[in-house]
Formats: C-alpha cells, structure tokens, sequence
C-alpha cells in the first residue's frame, strides 16, 4: 500500500481528504468480472501489455468492489496477466454494473453493441436473441437489427436506436441501456428481414437504414401487398434509386408498385 501521510499542500489544508487507500498485488486470481460489462477489446490489452512490457506498470489502479469485482479496469487487469505484472487497485464498497457504465460513459462511450454483449452474457433473452438475430444478417446495420426486432419503423432507424423506447412496464420507461428493453416478434423480424433481402437484386442499397425504416412502415400497411411489389418491380428492375429520405422512398415505391395499374393504391398516408 502507498504511503499518503504527506498530503499535497493547498491554501485551504481542511479541503484535503483521504478517502481510499491504493493496494499493489502481483496475485491477480483475487480479481473477478462483473455479470454485464462489456466485452474485452483484445487488441487494447495488447497494446496495454506491451507498454506494460516496456514501460512497466503505472500507478493507474484499478477500482474494484467489496467482493472484488472489477468495477474500471478490466483492459488493465488482463494486460497485467498477460505481461505477468502486478496492479494498483482501490476498493469501493457497494459498487455494482450501474457505477461500471457510468464510469465507461464518462470515459470511453459503450455502444449499443457493448450493451448487447454485456446482456446477453448475463443471460437476459431479449438481448440473446438480438445477438443470434445480428450475427443471423450481419448485411444489416446493427442499429437496424434493434429496429427490425423491435418491430417499429416509425421514426428513423438512427433516432430509434438511441432513444428510450417508449413501451411501458410498471409505469417506468424501458430502455435499451438499462437491460429492460423488450424484443418483438422475432418471426416477424426474421420474416421482414427475409423479404428486404429479397429486392437485392434490383436494389443494390436494400440495405440503406431509410430504405428498412419505410419498408417496415409499408409492411404494416393493409394496403400494401409485398408480392405485388416484388411483380412491379420486376417489370421495372432499375427503378429502384437510391432517395434522400422516406419520404421520398415512399413516393418512389407507391409509383412503382402503381405501374400500369388501374386502380392506384396510396402508399404515403
């Protein structure tokens, strides 16, 4: 342990505290993970463990609880193992996952497929099923994997990936970083992404988030009939263009879908 009895000098010696004490252990097996954080970068514990190895460990300790689960530091902790150092770390009692994304958000941001990870390690089956639906069609943005499982096209898919969603549980919000957000009908999802899938080869953009985002609007749409889509759009194999919004993806799809068509459907409204 350090010694701290000479505390920095400042104007004021009663702003001075000591509040934890930093301990050094080259004994890293009394370290353990915490249910939920993300998964290790392992090319960051690389680049940790090299400077390790040559520039040797610096007092950047890691925080770790009362039943010594790693709180900050994972990338740190693993870098000492595999450069077979020793660490600095601090407790803090009563620490938990909460404080773990706090600290993360306040440094290096979580994406939303850190959150995924994190859930789904812990078990939770919204977010399992969320990783076999992205890892199923990885030719989707992740972003728009939550959207097709989330069953919701309105709004655009950007917005709808960070947002809270709005669903209701117990009279509080469920968001997605929290770990009580909700899939949908996963058939349904698979099903859409299937169909979306299907117009690749007269769009080669099938993919674009704007172009799922009215898709998935259209399939809900009484009035729109995929099949008949897919008919028109065969008569016309390069009328699918690349828009700058839904809007506009709507427009274009309604003209093609109404091709040589008697009775016109409207698609916008």
């Amino acid at each position: 342990m350090f010694n701290k009895q000479n505390a920095p000098m400042t104007n004021n010696s009663s702003q001075v505290q000591k509040v934890n004490d930093v301990y050094k252990t080259s004994d890293l097996s009394i370290f353990k993970s915490i249910d939920g954080n993300r998964v290790p970068n392992p090319q960051h514990i690389k680049r940790l463990s090299d400077s390790i190895r040559v520039y040797g460990m610096k007092c950047n300790p890691i925080l770790v609880n009362d039943k010594m689960q790693v709180i900050d530091g994972q990338h740190r902790l693993m870098a000492a193992k595999e450069s077979k150092s020793f660490v600095y770390y601090i407790v803090i009692p009563g620490y938990n996952l909460e404080d773990v994304h706090t600290l993360n958000l306040n440094q290096k941001n979580w994406t939303k497929k850190d959150f995924m990870e994190g859930y789904a390690n812990m078990g939770i089956e919204s977010y399992i099923k969320l990783r076999l639906f992205a890892e199923k069609n990885d030719d989707y943005s992740f972003n728009d994997c939550i959207v097709l499982c989330q069953n919701s096209g309105s709004g655009t898919s950007r917005t709808l990936a960070v947002q809270t969603y709005a669903s209701k549980l117990g009279g509080s919000a469920q968001i997605f970083e929290q770990g009580t957000w909700k899939v949908g009908d996963m058939n349904l999802a698979q099903e859409w992404a299937n169909k979306i899938r299907m117009i690749q080869p007269y769009y080669i953009s099938y993919n674009r988030s704007n172009f799922i985002g009215t898709m998935i609007v259209l399939f809900k749409n009484e009035s729109f009939d995929f099949n008949e889509f897919m008919h028109k759009l065969r008569l016309q194999p390069t009328a699918m263009v690349d828009c700058a919004n839904r809007d506009q993806y709507r427009t274009l799809i309604e003209d093609i879908y109404n091709y040589k068509s008697r009775n016109k459907v409207n698609l916008r409204y």
